[in-house]
């Protein structure tokens, strides 16, 4: 059975403790094994880390100390998956730049409210999007 880490926490603005539980029953739903958690030790063993099949980070605005980034990057590296959405990924460690490498990206700030109109166009043939339409 594959295997998920859910670890939750930071600013509480974005309600990790409703979104860590529910990709936690989302990911059992889908049949994985899930371990979920609202505290960061579970990156202080790189080789646990390694064990799992997919790390999904919910955390916004929060400070996670080095040793512990560069576990969940060697975790990654091997071949664990890492997923996550907004803030509760990018904007996690602010401070921290391997994990700014890590996510690919920096959180920067809300589009919006400049007068500028954003347009999403799907590619209906995806199924991952099957259903949904273009939207602005």
């Amino acid at each position: 059975m594959a295997t998920a880490l859910v670890t939750w926490g930071g600013w509480e603005g974005h309600e990790p403790e409703k979104v860590g539980p529910m990709f936690a029953d989302w990911l059992r739903d889908a049949g994985m094994e899930v371990t979920l958690t609202d505290s960061l030790s579970c990156f202080d063993d790189g080789d646990a880390l390694k064990r799992f099949d997919l790390i999904v980070p919910v955390w916004t605005m929060s400070k996670i100390g080095k040793e512990q980034a560069l576990n969940v990057c060697a975790a990654v590296a091997a071949g664990t998956g890492i997923a996550g959405c907004h803030g509760g990924m990018c904007d996690a460690f602010r401070e921290n730049v391997d994990w700014q490498f890590l996510t690919g990206a920096q959180w920067v700030a809300h589009p919006g409210n400049d007068g500028v109109e954003y347009g999403v166009r799907i590619v209906s043939d995806d199924p991952l999007v099957a259903g949904v339409g273009d939207f602005s």
